[in-house]
């Protein structure tokens, strides 16, 4: 687990990219080049995903955390971004699905996120995800 400093950072910067977004959802789209195969994970609908996450939350908040991780488009930011611009990415649209979902603010939704519960269900899902993929590797 992060440091705690690690941690503020990285929300901080979450919280930047969310705010961003937001912003730039806002504004008229931009001409993007055709040759590009990159995805623009800005201008992404997460629709679809929140409301996989959503119905899945009904469960549980770790099948919630889950859905999430098992996303296809997760490995794809991941494979784009790096570590780091994946970390960003993950940070900024889980508060945007718990705005989204709760109609909470940026600062509720951050704190969901740093939550002692949260963070538990979050790792605990990564890891049975982990261990899922091990089972099938072997």
């Amino acid at each position: 687990m992060a440091s705690a400093n690690k941690q503020q950072k990285r929300a901080s910067r979450a919280k930047a990219k969310a705010k961003q977004n937001r912003t730039k959802r806002a504004e008229a789209p931009v001409e993007l080049d055709p040759n590009d195969d990159r995805i623009d994970f800005e201008s992404v609908d997460l629709t679809e995903l929140f409301k996989k996450m959503i119905d899945a939350e009904k469960l549980s908040q770790q099948a919630m955390c889950r859905a999430f991780l098992e996303d296809p488009l997760l490995e794809l930011v991941y494979e784009q971004e790096g570590e780091e611009g994946a970390m960003d990415f993950i940070l900024a649209a889980l508060i945007e699905y718990r705005q989204w979902s709760k109609e909470t603010d940026e600062a509720g939704a951050l704190a969901w996120i740093e939550s002692p519960a949260f963070q538990a269900d979050y790792v605990a899902a990564s890891d049975a995800i982990a261990a899922q993929t091990q089972q099938q590797a072997n």
